[in-house]
């Protein structure tokens, strides 16, 4: 069904007083006859608009722009009209919900529709609603925007208008839109002027106090696809990471999520300097390698986080022919080898109670397939990553750790820990239990 047209509501039911009409210079003044009042049926499909704004000389009311629009896309006109109604009544908070549901629907973004309609009506109240909101709508209608430079050119536009306005509360949105802009450049290739962008972003973000969660995640987003253009893949990871605590994983499309889990586990068994893996396994993200051609890299990061070198083994043999299908992999095989042995390292000195850290080189080469030579320089190069501390004593052939890396654990990890947990608390019950009788017999003693 067509939706009503917009029409105007009677003076005395408009939120806001006109300005007196002037009368016309070519001719008597002609009384205007009342507007009949809808029915209430007619009520509830029509738009009630009042009195429109003057419009900016030489464009388009936006009043006008929604009627012809509504002219023009006649299956969207009932939205357009609750449009049309809420502008006239200044409910800007309304009218940002209306406008967020309208841009969810895919009618409403044909073709260079969402262009038209931010040029046409957002424009003009745009500094009345959150101005979050209206870098976020910007933002929306410049995906939409086939054309590159054009897109560049629209966010530019609408970040310079929000600078000349100097309206408090624009530092977030002119960040959320800088950092589109980045993303922008780096799609054309600009890694250069990208750059400056995230760098200056990364420490606008540090200075600012309360910052919505989508800014955040717009600011590590770009920072870590600049970071995997220049394939650092340390940095890549940690961006990652706090991208994806800032978002929900529910939120994100499934032929996006896909992409960047295996994007995001490439990295972390890449990156340098990343010796633990829990805070990636545990997140849900993880979950959609699963029944995925990528299976394999729960698999090997599971491997890597508890250290297993004979899984390890077994896992390169079960899938020789994708592992060999990564190019990344098959450069750094020695690093992997080095990064898995080195957290079994950890994994074999954490899961021992602290006082009995005085562990045989030969324990440790057993479980790292080394030679006592090659554990000795597995344990120089953990004490030098400052992953442990302690002591080497070659004439003994034992190294003495006095503190361990802290690091995040899986619930498995979890449930081992608190296995320790409680055996300690049961040997310090059966301490106390035996002072207490001892106490007990020195003071019969005493009296």
């Amino acid at each position: 069904m067509r939706g009503a047209r917009l029409m105007r509501l009677p003076r005395s039911q408009c939120p806001s007083r006109r300005p007196p009409a002037r009368p016309s210079t070519n001719g008597p003044l002609r009384a205007t006859p009342a507007a009949p009042r809808p029915s209430p049926e007619r009520a509830e499909q029509q738009l009630l608009i009042d009195s429109r704004p003057p419009a900016r000389p030489g464009a388009m009311s936006p009043v006008d722009f929604l009627e012809q629009l509504q002219a023009a896309q006649p299956d969207l006109a009932p939205d357009l009209g609750e449009l049309g109604g809420l502008y006239q009544r200044k409910l800007w908070h309304q009218l940002t919900l209306k406008l967020e549901a309208c841009f969810a629907q895919p009618a409403f973004n044909r073709g260079d529709l969402p262009l038209q309609l931010y040029e046409g009506f957002i424009k003009d109240f745009g500094h009345k609603i959150n101005l979050l909101k209206l870098a976020q709508f910007a933002v929306h209608v410049a995906k939409h925007i086939a054309d590159p430079a054009a897109a560049l050119a629209f966010l530019d536009g609408v970040a310079a208008r929000l600078r000349e306005q100097k309206l408090p509360r624009s530092e977030q949105p002119l960040l959320f839109l800088s950092m589109h802009v980045a993303q922008q450049r780096l799609e054309a290739g600009d890694a250069a002027a990208a750059k400056g962008l995230v760098e200056a972003g990364a420490a606008e973000l540090d200075a600012l106090d309360d910052v919505d969660p989508s800014v955040s995640a717009a600011v590590h987003y770009v920072s870590s696809l600049y970071h995997k253009l220049k394939q650092d893949y340390a940095a890549f990871y940690r961006s990652t990471m706090m991208y994806l605590a800032f978002v929900s994983s529910d939120g994100l499309a499934a032929d996006f999520k896909l992409p960047l889990a295996v994007d995001v586990s490439l990295a972390a068994l890449l990156g340098e300097g990343i010796y633990n893996f829990a805070a990636l396994l545990m997140h849900p993200i993880i979950k959609v390698l699963d029944g995925s051609p990528y299976a394999w890299l729960a698999e090997m990061l599971a491997c890597f986080n508890h250290g297993d070198l004979h899984a390890y083994d077994a896992l390169c043999a079960k899938h020789a022919a994708v592992l060999n299908a990564q190019p990344a992999l098959v450069e750094n095989e020695r690093r992997l080898r080095e990064k898995v042995t080195i957290s079994c390292l950890i994994n074999q000195i954490s899961d021992l109670p602290p006082e009995q850290r005085r562990i045989p080189l030969s324990d440790i080469a057993a479980r790292t397939k080394l030679s006592v030579d090659g554990v000795e320089f597995l344990l120089m190069k953990a004490l030098a990553l400052h992953l442990i501390e302690g002591s080497i004593d070659q004439v003994a052939q034992e190294v003495t750790v006095s503190w361990v890396a802290s690091r995040v654990l899986t619930t498995a990890q979890v449930q081992g820990l608190k296995e320790r947990l409680d055996g300690w608390i049961s040997k310090v019950n059966a301490i106390s239990n035996t002072l207490e009788q001892e106490s007990i017999g020195v003071a019969l003693e005493v009296v």
